[in-house]
C-alpha cells in the first residue's frame, strides 16, 4: 500500500536523521543496484566508543553523500554533501550543520585540502577524523549514500513531499522547479539536492537545500509514524535489506524512536559560513570565525543557539528566513 510504503521513511529518520539520507527512505523492496552495493551504510564513528542513547547526552551523526558514479567505489570518491546532525533527545530538538564541499581544512595525515577530498584519501573514517579535527565535536555515527542509492530510495517510497521555496532552474543538475509544495521522485529530489548554479551563493545554498530534504523526510516520517507507531519495526526490517551496518538493531531502533519525537519546526538548518578564496589554482572556501562559534555551540548540547545562526545563503531568493 502506498501509505505504508511512504511511511517507511524511518530511514529518513536514519537518513536525514539517524543515518543520513537513506535509512528513512528504504522500502522492503530492493533498491536498484543494491545487489552490488548497499543503498546506505551506517556505522559507529568509533569502534572503541559506545554512544549514549538514553537521552542524557546529545547524539552526533555525520551524514555523507558520495559523488561516485556507476562503477565507481562509493567510499573512494569525493563527498558531494557533508552534514552534522546534532540531536538533543531531552529537548526534542535538533540541528543540521552543512559544510560547503570546497571548505579548505586540515585533513589528518594529508595536510590542507578541500574537505570533500578526505574520503578519497581514507574513506568515511578519515572524513570522521577530519570533521572532528575541524569542529572539536566527537561523532557517534556516520552514514553514507550515493547518487544512485539516494535516487533509488526516494523512488522506492513513491516520492518525497517537499515545499520548494523558490524557483530553481539549472541545466547542470536538471533542477526545474517552480515554488510550492510538490512531490518529487528520486531523480527530481537528486536534482533539487545538487542544484547550485541557480543559487546566489552556489554551494552554500545547495548545502542548505540538502538540509531542506532532510527536514521534509522528517516531516513525512512523523506524519506516518503518528498514524501507526508500530510500523517502525517493519521499516527497520525493510531497511536492513538495503543497508550495510554494524550498528546494533537496538541502537537503530532507538535512533528511529528519537527521531519520531522531533518536530521539524524545532530543527535549525545551518550552513557553516565562509568566504571564497584560492589555494594555488583551486577555488576554495575559507571557513570563518563565525563557523568556529557554531561548532562550539553545537558541541555543548547538539543545538545551535539563535544568536549563532547565520543568515540563509538563499535569503535573496526567499526574502530572508
Amino acid at each position: 500500500m502506498r501509505t505504508r510504503r511512504r511511511a517507511r521513511l524511518a530511514l529518513a529518520a536514519l537518513v536525514a536523521w539517524t543515518a543520513g539520507t537513506a535509512l528513512g527512505t528504504l522500502s522492503t523492496g530492493r533498491v536498484a543496484g543494491a545487489q552490488t552495493s548497499p543503498a546506505v551504510e551506517i556505522e559507529p564513528a568509533h569502534a572503541d566508543f559506545v554512544p549514549v542513547l538514553d537521552g542524557s547526552e546529545p547524539i552526533f551523526i555525520l551524514l555523507l553523500g558520495s559523488d561516485a558514479r556507476p562503477g565507481e567505489p562509493v567510499e573512494g570518491e569525493r563527498t558531494d554533501s557533508i552534514h552534522i546532525l546534532g540531536i538533543n533527545p531531552a529537548k526534542h530538538r535538533a540541528s543540521i550543520l552543512g559544510f560547503p564541499r570546497d571548505s579548505y581544512v586540515s585533513i589528518p595525515g594529508h595536510g590542507a585540502n578541500k574537505i570533500n577530498a578526505a574520503m578519497t584519501f581514507g574513506g568515511p573514517e578519515l572524513v570522521v577524523d577530519t570533521v572532528e579535527h575541524v569542529t572539536g565535536i566527537q561523532l557517534d555515527f556516520w552514514a553514507l549514500t550515493s547518487f544512485k542509492g539516494f535516487e533509488g530510495m526516494i523512488n522506492s517510497i513513491g516520492g518525497l513531499t517537499v515545499d520548494v521555496p523558490f524557483a530553481m532552474h539549472d541545466s547542470f543538475s536538471k533542477a526545474d522547479f517552480e515554488p510550492g509544495v510538490q512531490e518529487l521522485d528520486g531523480g527530481q529530489a537528486l536534482a533539487f539536492a545538487r542544484d547550485r548554479h541557480s543559487l546566489p551563493q552556489g554551494d552554500f545554498g545547495r548545502s542548505e537545500n540538502q538540509g531542506r530534504l532532510m527536514l521534509a523526510s522528517l516531516a513525512q516520517f512523523r506524519k506516518q509514524f503518528g498514524k501507526d507507531p508500530s510500523v517502525v519495526l517493519s521499516w527497520l526490517a525493510g531497511g536492513l535489506r538495503n543497508m550495510q551496518t554494524d550498528v546494533p538493531l537496538d541502537q537503530l531502533l532507538s535512533l528511529a524512536m528519537t527521531a519520531s519525537t522531533i518536530n521539524p519546526k524545532h530543527v535549525a538548518n545551518v550552513v557553516a559560513p565562509g568566504t571564497i578564496g584560492t589555494a594555488g589554482s583551486m577555488s576554495i572556501v575559507n571557513l570563518t570565525s563565525e563557523a568556529t562559534a557554531i561548532y562550539n555551540d553545537l558541541k555543548n548540547d547538539g543545538l545551535i543557539s539563535k544568536g549563532n545562526i547565520p543568515p540563509s545563503p538563499n535569503q535573496q531568493l526567499i526574502g530572508g528566513e
